[in-house]
């Protein structure tokens, strides 16, 4: 830090990298889900799969991307709109499938409107030695307080552990001032293990 900040850069945003080992605590998660469905209600449709996304939801899910860059806390960062089309989705989600490691998606829709609200994302490897990891998860700024964060990360555990059983732990990666996601990792059952510094500096 010192290094750093002698030469004129600033600290922007501390992540806290957390780790779930699995199986996960059931009683624990079995908690969460049901709190989660029930805040959700019927207004709140939950999808998940393996694999390519369905093209009905290839624009709501570059939507949400491109959201990811605006709804995401950022700290002291300046992060410029990141502006996803569906053809981006598209290309970005190819390239991952076509690799070794396999995706699994869990999305909320918005039952009255039609429209994608949330999305998480668990990216796991081939050798089930190794941990999977997790992606982008986000709640659009209008639909948070209905504790769809809790269902999304429920369900891409769950489908993790029911389609890829075997790795030992989930990775992720959160900034420490999103309090929010930290609340739905901890009632998971994640737990801190290293934190890193986003830093900047203006030229």
């Amino acid at each position: 830090m010192r290094f750093l900040l002698a030469r004129g850069w600033e600290l922007g945003q501390v992540m806290r990298c957390s780790r779930l080992p699995l199986p996960p605590d059931e009683e624990a998660l079995g908690t969460v889900r049901e709190r989660a469905r029930s805040a959700a209600g019927d207004a709140y449709r939950l999808h998940t799969w393996v694999g390519r996304s369905p093209e009905r939801w290839v624009d709501d899910l570059a939507a949400l991307e491109t959201r990811m860059s605006t709804d995401a806390p950022a700290g002291g960062l300046d992060e410029p709109e990141d502006v996803w089309t569906a053809e981006r989705w598209r290309d970005e989600e190819e390239r991952s499938i076509s690799g070794p490691r396999t995706r699994f998606t869990a999305v909320v829709e918005h039952v009255a409107s039609g429209r994608l609200v949330g999305f998480s994302q668990v990216e796991a490897p081939a050798d089930r030695a190794r941990p999977a990891f997790q992606q982008d998860t986000l709640v659009l700024r209008e639909h948070r307080g209905h504790r769809l964060g809790w269902l999304l990360k429920v369900a891409t555990t769950d489908l993790l552990l029911a389609e890829r059983p075997g790795h030992p732990a989930v990775f992720t990666f959160n900034a420490e001032e999103n309090r929010p996601m930290l609340d739905v990792n901890e009632a998971v059952g994640f737990v801190p293990f290293e934190h890193e510094g986003a830093w900047s500096k203006k030229l």
